[in-house]
């Protein structure tokens, strides 16, 4: 039987695909590279030989005619085996390629051979046919999973002593010694020379130059210049870039190579390399000066670079501001310095001087320095605001001068104009301690008048009565008035003990306690600025709290012996009161910390800034008696206005219910003859509860029927409305009425009508515009509180933000007049915490509000009122 057409096109289609495709042609690839590659490899190593020792400068110095015949002999052993190897090389057949793939993929038999069969006997039986066809399709399925295999060249067995492993090192060798400068070595390598053995460059120079470390800068690598190289070394190059590099530097060159000592000339001077052995040199070399680097050798000039010295700039330091007395009579210094490297100190000198005029004459040679605190380590540029508390000093109140001095790394110092001014002092209040200073001054400005202020002291010690009979005072005061009558040179001792006994007498134990927390706040910025350990931070961060802990401790020792003695304490500004809130101290505490050990330490002593400027308002806070109580007049106003918000809210919730309730009588009729015997029956015992609105909030059944009626909430919303008119009276009495109140006055007015009418449906929307009128006014009013309030803070308190806040400002305070915490949030320190029952009823009452919000079947103004309610969640 005669094959289809399709069945005689099958077989060779398949077989020409296999034939042809590209597995074969890669095995082709890899019979041919395992025969080329071993006919190759003879010409490739006389190649890599050459290379390397033409990277290694190896054939310029056998001289002219052992170069050329080196050049020779090479090329010619190239050529040779290269044309033999070539003609010995023959290109594999189409069957090895298929050979190959079957023995790389393992097939038995010659899978790809048979596919290329036909049949041979009676082609036409169709047992045999049949045969024929399942014998092709079982080659096809084992022929699908062809592999290449990797080319094997066998070189081993040619290469038995390894030379090609010996070859590939070497070659590494002279790549990385002749990778600098590969391009002149194969030139040489390839062009001999008549000069003889001797080399056809000058040796390689390596250069760099290290700027001092103190510079910040990286080290700079001097590249070679190719057009430098004379055997005249006066020629100039000129168009060499000149390098700017600081004073200081350090040199360090290299030659490899060459014959004779190398030598370095800076302008005039010569300064030898150190030979490390015959061909290799070295030399360190400090640059303060010159405007060219010369290196010869043998009187050839091997490398030039131009530079340009850059000395160092002496620092700069002026002051931002005029110093000034801060908060609690500190001296405030703001300046600014700057360095071109970065600056190691800054310091505030202070002198005694006759008097603040210019030109006053220095007294005496003592003098006070100030370590001011840098923002960061070793900054270029520098604005910081110090404060100090000189009023212990001997020279509070009287003429000084001040300069400042920044230092940089290498001593250099740079001194501001000297500004003159009285060096703040503190003021006392009580008499005994303000005489007690008095002498301390005296003893400063006169010295010599020993015994007079002695006197002086002695008739203050003889009235205990006037010092409330303190024995500690008593003391000091004796123990003073014997060493001046001694005489001796302790007068800075007298001075220390007159002062301790004026704290003692005029605030107890909190100046001594705010001179600690002033010192451990100045050392912890010195330790973050110079980048202390983490322990020591830690240390200094547990001082710190021991010292905030004291400080706060003493000033309510203070407040409460004030009022124990019946003397009134001061007022102080409510937004300086919240300053002193011990959690918000605690949680900037924490958060410094937590910067410190994160590594953000200019965070944290940023923050350290802030706190100490909240200390130094702390107690500087106080308001002018009418400003004080002008705020209290409106505090009160306020809260008024809160009572009626909230009552107003309760009524709102009672008419409600009303409504709710009338709805639900009228869907039933059998109970509507009942209602107005049941309101009968409620009357007196709502009119008894109505007596107090916070209570009728509390006391709804808890089937949710209200007890209201419509004439008792129209008197109810009649008396809010009167009661909102009488404080709209009084507050127009003392300033501006918000209009928001207005509005709601006339909302109520429409839902007494509404109540009176017995329409509780209508009066709702009118109740709920008097509400939200109520909140807008609560708002506005405390917004203009918090306005004033700022505004009457004392210079320097304004425009502190708060830390932990984003645009708010300290002491404002929510619509209702709450203060605001740190963060942002509601002070939460007077607020009750619910029980574990409230939590539990408030989320029934949440889960049911929810539920009737989704019920579309009730009343327009029922689902609005539910979605005002679920707003406040």
């Amino acid at each position: 039987m005669d094959r289809s057409p399709l069945e005689q096109d099958r077989q060779p289609a398949f077989a020409g695909n296999v034939a042809g495709g590209l597995k074969p042609r890669l095995a082709w690839l890899a019979l041919f590279w395992e025969a080329a590659w071993p006919a190759l490899w003879p010409s490739v190593g006389v190649a890599g030989l050459f290379l390397s020792l033409a990277l290694l400068d190896v054939l310029p110095s056998l001289g002219f005619a052992l170069h050329l015949a080196a050049l020779v002999l090479f090329l010619g052993v190239f050529l040779f085996l290269t044309v033999r190897n070539l003609r010995r090389l023959r290109l594999p057949e189409g069957r090895a390629a298929l050979r190959r793939l079957e023995t790389a993929s393992g097939l038995g038999h010659r899978p790809l051979s048979g596919l290329q069969d036909t049949l041979g006997s009676n082609p036409k039986d169709p047992m045999a046919q049949a045969l024929w066809q399942a014998h092709q399709a079982r080659l096809a399925r084992l022929v699908r999973s062809l592999r290449v295999g990797l080319p094997s060249p066998g070189l081993a067995r040619l290469d038995v002593w390894g030379l090609r492993a010996a070859l590939g090192l070497l070659l590494v060798i002279a790549v990385a010694t002749g990778w600098r400068d590969a391009d002149d070595r194969l030139l040489r390598a390839v062009t001999p020379s008549f000069a003889g053995a001797a080399p056809a460059g000058p040796p390689p120079v390596d250069a760099w130059i290290n700027p001092p470390a103190y510079t910040g800068l990286p080290p700079l690598y001097l590249r070679k210049k190719t057009d430098t190289v004379s055997a005249d070394p006066a020629v100039a190059q000129s168009d060499q870039p000149t390098l700017s590099i600081p004073t200081g530097s350090k040199l360090l060159a290299q030659v490899h190579g060459g014959t004779g000592q190398p030598v370095l000339r800076i302008e005039g001077s010569q300064t030898p390399f150190e030979s490390l052995d015959s061909s290799n040199h070295r030399l360190e070399a400090e640059l303060t000066a010159g405007s060219t680097l010369r290196i010869e050798q043998e009187g050839t000039l091997l490398q030039e670079w131009r530079i340009a010295v850059v000395p160092d700039q002496a620092p700069i330091a002026a002051f931002h501001s005029d110093p000034a007395a801060g908060e609690r009579a500190a001296l405030k210094l703001d300046y600014e310095a700057s360095d071109d490297y970065g600056l190691e100190k800054v310091t505030a000198i202070i002198r005694r001087t006759a008097s603040i005029e210019p030109g006053a004459a220095i007294i005496g040679t003592a003098t006070l320095e100030l370590a001011l605190v840098l923002p960061a380590l070793s900054p270029k540029q520098a604005r910081a605001v110090s404060y100090h508390d000189l009023t212990p000093h001997p020279w509070a109140g009287t003429p000084v001068q001040i300069e400042l001095k920044a230092e940089d790394a290498i001593g250099q110092e740079g001194l501001s104009a000297p500004f003159l001014m009285v060096l703040p002092e503190r003021e006392f209040t009580h008499p005994v301690a303000r005489a007690i200073i008095e002498q301390r001054k005296r003893l400063t400005l006169d010295p010599a008048a020993r015994e007079d202020i002695a006197e002086k002291l002695t008739d203050v010690a003889a009235a205990p009565q006037a010092y409330n009979e303190d024995k500690v005072v008593f003391l000091a005061l004796k123990s003073a008035i014997a060493r001046l009558y001694a005489g001796g040179e302790d007068i800075e001792a007298v001075q220390d003990l007159l002062w301790d006994a004026a704290l003692r007498l005029e605030d107890g134990g909190v100046s001594l306690a705010e001179r600690d927390l002033r010192d451990i706040q100045r050392r912890l910025q010195e330790a973050l600025a110079r980048n202390a350990p983490e322990e020591e931070l830690e240390r200094l961060m547990d001082e710190l709290e021991r010292a905030m802990d004291r400080f706060m401790e003493a000033m309510m020792e203070q407040m409460q012996q004030m009022a124990e003695q019946g003397i009134q304490p001061p007022t102080f500004d409510p937004s300086q009161m919240q300053q002193i809130d011990r959690q918000d101290l605690q949680r900037m505490m924490d958060q410094m910390r937590e910067m410190m050990r994160s590594g953000a330490r200019d965070k944290a002593q940023q923050m350290l800034s802030q706190l100490q400027q909240m200390m130094e308002n702390m107690r500087a806070g106080m308001m002018p008696q009418q400003q004080n109580q002008q705020m209290q007049q409106q505090m009160q106003a306020l809260q008024e206005l809160q009572d009626l918000t909230r009552r107003q809210q309760q009524l709102l919730d009672e008419t409600f219910r009303m409504q709710q309730q009338m709805q639900g009588n009228a869907d039933r009729p059998s109970q509507r003859g009942q209602q107005p015997g049941m309101q009968g029956q409620q009357g007196p015992q709502q009119g008894d509860q109505n007596q107090q609105m916070g209570q009728e909030g509390r006391s709804g059944q808890a089937d949710g029927r209200s007890r209201m009626t419509p004439e008792r909430g129209a008197a109810l919303q009649e008396a809010l409305r009167r009661a909102l008119g009488d404080l709209m009276r009084r507050m127009g009495e003392a300033g501006e009425i918000p209009r928001q109140l207005g509005q709601a006055e006339r909302a109520m007015r429409d839902s007494s009508d509404a109540l009176r009418g017995n329409q509780p449906g209508d009066a709702i929307p009118a109740e709920t515009e008097a509400l939200d009128q109520l909140r807008s006014g609560a708002q506005q009013m405390a917004e203009q509180m918090a306005q004033q309030m700022m505004a009457g803070q004392q210079p320097g308190q304004q425009g502190q933000d708060r830390p932990g806040q984003q645009g708010r400002r300290q002491g404002e305070r929510d619509p209702f007049g709450r203060p605001y915490n740190n963060d942002g949030q509601f002070a939460t320190g007077d607020v009750e915490v619910p029980e574990q029952s409230d939590l539990k009823r408030a989320r029934e009452i949440f889960d049911e509000l929810r539920r009737r919000s989704g019920d579309t079947s009730r009343p327009e103004y029922e689902l609005d009122y539910i979605d005002r309610l679920l707003r406040r969640f």
